[in-house]
């Protein structure tokens, strides 16, 4: 290898995890990298890729490295080669434990004159103890969902969010320590969502506190017609990514009867875009399909119009689910199950062929049926839920929720940070409780109590919460999965 100069992929970071070291990826990617990975690695292994970020060549390396670790260069070499330039993820054991790593680890420079910034240095990676059983952070979340407020400027009859609850905001001051907190904790990123964030008056505050600390929001999502005052607040923020624009007709009447909007909506929503548009903001369009919407025309005008935004990346068409908050304005105006099968036909088919932007179509509700995990050995093995894992929630008062779906949701709530840090309701007595689930937590009467599976689908997180209660009520969370062949029948209609 000689003088070949390898270094470590700067769309990489390490974090210290108390006794692991946490490797992720940064959202904005800059080489062919493994985007969304995140993995706890041994402090050794990370302490060796750590020194790959200066422009040395490989040879000269090795020999540092087998010197410092009085092993062989041979067994060195070994050590590495494996992470040059590796085209798919790699995996090894410790101890039975399977650590992975994500593609492309080690690169060639692109410029070999100036190296990349690297935001760690090898002294964080050190651990006085290694632990790297596949649970959740041990210091803080990953990720964290802030609702900063529930209020909206529109009353979509499909919404999933709860809008009724009252509460009293955590103060600009208090919010802006918090995200100091999270900086402090090297959280990875913060997205924050509504309501409508335009309605909070501080909001370009907190976001350009997010941004300044290298926690900016993937996008931001709004209904709001979007002016040039806002985008001027925006633009001094500091934020630069994606702007997604809920959009689901360009009629007036249509939009009045499902999200509550008034003549002139439309148009003010396209003058928004065209200031996106004029500023160089990348713009998403978000449309959810109704019974008043759900017609080839409704779609085709749509497309017709959003294929000539300069700068549109994505087009998602969602089918929404049953809403906990909205049940009756939402049986009001679901679409049916033939009317989103033709709109998911008409796109596949007259679209997608020949359009040059990226369209998403959320079809799952129409693809399967809704008890369609099926059993292995008896037992439910549906998707691995989240919660607690790397993530949490907060809401609009400083609450923190597990779920962004269970909102204030009293058997979920797992602290305030009115009163408390971060890290100290990460690690509480209740958030431990949710995280590792036991018969304790279940009522004698939940069919889950009498499961033989029990510890097995609950360990794995197979149970989706928020299915439960869509299907069985809140106060029944501790029921199965409504896709577990042994769950009972449903109270509400899941149909989609």
């Amino acid at each position: 290898m000689g003088n070949q100069i390898w270094i470590l992929n700067p769309d990489y970071v390490f974090k210290n995890d108390n006794d692991r070291i946490c490797m992720f990826a940064k959202r904005d990617l800059s080489f062919d990298s493994s985007p969304a990975w995140i993995g706890y690695i041994h402090p050794h292994q990370a302490m060796i890729l750590s020194v790959f970020t200066t422009l040395r060549p490989i040879d000269e390396i090795i020999c540092a490295l087998s010197r410092q670790l009085n092993v062989s260069t041979t067994k060195m070499h070994d050590l590495i080669k494996d992470f040059m330039g590796n085209s798919t993820p790699i995996y090894t054991t410790w101890q039975g434990v399977e650590v992975g790593f994500p593609k492309n680890v080690l690169i060639h420079p692109r410029d070999t004159e100036t190296p990349p910034e690297y935001d760690f240095s090898i002294e964080d990676l050190k651990c006085s103890s290694v632990n790297l059983t596949p649970d959740r952070n041990h210091r803080a979340p990953h990720t964290a969902l802030w609702m900063l407020t529930n209020k909206c400027a529109t009353k979509c009859k499909y919404c999933y969010a709860d809008r009724n609850t009252s509460y009293r905001p955590l103060s600009t001051q208090r919010v802006l320590e918090i995200i100091d907190e999270f900086a402090s904790l090297r959280m990875g990123f913060v997205d924050i969502i509504g309501g409508e964030i335009f309605l909070r008056k501080d909001w370009d505050l907190i976001l350009a506190k997010l941004v300044d600390n290298n926690m900016s929001p993937t996008y931001i999502s709004t209904k709001l017609p979007v002016s040039e005052s806002l985008i001027d607040r925006l633009n001094k923020t500091g934020f630069n990514k994606t702007v997604q624009i809920s959009l689901d007709s360009l009629d007036d009447s249509t939009l009045r009867k499902t999200i509550g909007t008034t003549p002139g909506y439309v148009d003010s929503i396209k003058k928004g875009i065209s200031l996106l548009e004029k500023y160089g903001y990348p713009i998403q369009i978000d449309t959810i399909l109704t019974s008043e919407n759900s017609t080839i025309d409704e779609i085709k005008a749509l497309y017709q119009y959003i294929k000539g935004i300069r700068n549109l990346t994505m087009w998602e068409i969602r089918v929404p689910e049953y809403s906990l908050y909205t049940p009756d304005t939402f049986s009001e105006i679901k679409a049916t199950r033939d009317q989103l099968r033709s709109i998911q036909d008409f796109v596949k088919n007259s679209i997608q062929p020949d359009a040059k932007i990226q369209i998403v179509f959320s079809a799952e509700a129409l693809d399967a049926k809704f008890r369609n995990a099926g059993p292995k050995k008896d037992c439910f093995h549906g998707g691995s839920c989240g919660i607690l894992q790397n993530r949490l929630f907060i809401l609009p008062d400083g609450k923190v929720s597990v779920c962004e779906q269970m909102y204030w949701h009293k058997d979920f709530i797992i602290g305030d940070l009115k009163t408390s840090s971060l890290q100290d309701i990460w690690n509480s007595e209740r958030a431990l409780q949710l995280f590792n689930v036991s018969k304790s937590l279940f009522r004698e009467d939940s069919p889950c109590m009498k499961c033989s599976h029990f510890d097995d689908c609950n360990a794995k997180k197979r149970r989706c919460v928020v299915k439960v209660i869509k299907a069985y009520g809140a106060d029944n969370w501790d029921y199965p999965d409504p896709r577990c062949k042994f769950a009972p029948k449903f109270n509400n209609d899941l149909i989609y």
